[in-house]
């Protein structure tokens, strides 16, 4: 996760623990203040952003699922005698908390995690190798795009690399900077169609928990298929249009081959 230039795409996760910080009399007048000030926000940015607009949305309810990245997470560090575990933005820590594994390091620059460091500065430096990455920092296609690439670059042979948040409901969950201050999956969706056309891996998207993407890499010396020109600007409705091109696949359906 980069430092940002961008202040405005810090996760909601981020804004709230932030929030949480705040003196005794400013948690009193955020409370009465944040409605208001939440509404005003959406609609000046739903206003600002009225061109990516599209009406059409999934009806996928996350919240009916019975699975989610730490059951995905557990498992794929259950085939591994002692494994080791690398996550990249860690927030609150519901996740790295969770994880089983014994030998794990957590990266974010605000909090959460053992590293404080951006992931570009932490793989600048690292020269560990890990089991199972899960990456889950700034939910953008370009950051997003590198974590993968520096992970492949550590990944131990026969390991898996996991993302979060790969399957926005309609065009506010999707959209950069965040507009809502609950779900914001920012645009990870774009690299599905990348590593759904990368020759040396395996890739399948869980419609579970926002949609997490499991990469199992077959080639350690795999590059990443660059479709940058193509994507770069496109927004939710081109992927709505273009989903059933990508390897969405159920929990079920996923068990031999998160298993193998």
């Amino acid at each position: 996760m980069t430092t940002k230039n961008a202040r405005d795409a810090w996760s909601p996760e981020i804004v709230a623990k932030r929030n949480s910080e705040r003196t005794l009399l400013q948690r009193a007048l955020w409370h009465f203040a944040r409605p208001f000030v939440s509404r005003l926000k959406m609609f000046y940015l739903k206003t600002k952003y009225a061109h990516r607009a599209d009406v059409r949305s999934l009806d996928w309810d996350w919240t009916t699922t019975k699975f989610n990245r730490i059951a995905l997470v557990n498992l794929l560090l259950s085939k591994f005698g002692a494994p080791a575990y690398l996550e990249i933005g860690c927030a609150s820590d519901s996740l790295f908390s969770s994880v089983l594994a014994l030998n794990k390091t957590g990266v974010d620059p605000s909090m959460g995690g053992t590293i404080r460091a951006t992931s570009d500065e932490f793989f600048a430096t690292n020269t560990g190798c890990f089991d199972v990455v899960f990456i889950d920092g700034l939910h953008t296609y370009e950051q997003v795009r590198r974590d993968v690439i520096n992970s492949i670059k550590c990944l131990n042979r026969g390991g898996w690399i996991a993302l979060h948040d790969m399957l926005p409901r309609n065009w506010v969950e999707q959209n950069i900077p965040p507009i809502s201050d609950s779900t914001w999956t920012g645009d990870v969706w774009k690299l599905a169609f990348e590593l759904s056309k990368t020759s040396g891996i395996e890739f399948k998207i869980l419609r579970i928990d926002h949609g997490v993407g499991v990469i199992k890499v077959v080639d350690p010396d795999v590059t990443l298929c660059d479709l940058r020109p193509e994507l770069v600007d496109k927004a939710f409705s081109y992927y709505y249009d273009n989903l059933s091109q990508l390897p969405v696949t159920e929990w079920n359906d996923a068990q031999t081959w998160l298993r193998s």
